[in-house]
C-alpha cells in the first residue's frame, strides 16, 4: 500500500493522532471511517447539524400525515365494517317481526284448501329436515378453542368453499 503525505497544521495533526488512539485504530483507518461516515449520511463538514425550523416542520407534517393515514385505514377496515355489521344485525332483528305479522295477515286473508295445506306442510317438513341435517353437520364440525388471552371461541372445520355453499343455500331458502 502506497503512502502519501498530507499537509496539515501541527495542532490538527496532533488532534487527529489523539483521536485515532482513542478509537484504537491507525490513522488511515480512522480517516477512511470519517470519510465513509460523511458520505453515507450525506453530511458536509461545512454545514451545521442543527436542524432548521423548516426541516423540523416538514418532518412533523410528514408524521402527522402518516398518523392520519393510519387512522383512516383503521376507520375503513375496522370501525365502519363493525358499525355496518351491528346495523345489519339490528335490521335483521326488526325485519322478521314485521314479516311474520305480514305473513299472518296474508295467510288469514287467503284461506287455503286442505290439500294445499297438506302440500305446504309436507314441503315445510322437508325444509325442516334438510335444515336439521345441515345444522347437525355443521355442529359436528365445530371445535371449541381455548384462548389464553381472552374468551374461548368456536372454530368451524370445513373448507371455505363448502361454507360459502351453505351461505348461498340459506340465503336462497329465505
Amino acid at each position: 500500500m502506497a503512502k502519501s503525505r498530507l499537509q496539515l497544521k501541527a495542532s490538527t495533526a496532533k488532534r487527529f493522532r489523539e483521536f485515532s488512539k482513542k478509537n484504537n485504530s491507525n490513522q488511515s483507518e480512522t480517516l477512511d471511517l470519517i470519510l465513509d461516515f460523511f458520505e453515507h449520511n450525506n453530511l458536509s463538514p461545512f454545514e451545521t447539524l442543527v436542524p432548521s425550523k423548516v426541516s423540523l416542520e416538514q418532518l412533523i407534517k410528514k408524521r402527522i400525515d402518516a398518523v392520519i393515514a393510519i387512522l383512516k385505514n383503521i376507520e375503513k377496515t375496522q370501525t365502519k365494517p363493525s358499525l355496518l355489521m351491528l346495523e345489519l344485525l339490528m335490521e335483521g332483528r326488526s325485519v322478521p317481526k314485521l314479516e311474520v305479522a305480514k305473513k299472518e295477515k296474508i295467510s288469514a286473508s287467503n284461506e287455503k284448501s286442505p290439500a294445499q295445506l297438506k302440500l305446504e306442510i309436507s314441503r315445510l317438513q322437508e325444509v325442516l329436515k334438510t335444515n336439521k341435517r345441515d345444522l347437525l353437520y355443521l355442529i359436528q364440525h365445530v371445535e371449541i378453542k381455548s384462548n389464553a388471552f381472552g374468551p374461548d371461541y368456536l372454530k368451524l372445520n370445513i373448507p371455505r368453499s363448502e361454507f360459502e355453499h351453505y351461505k348461498i343455500a340459506i340465503k336462497q331458502k329465505n
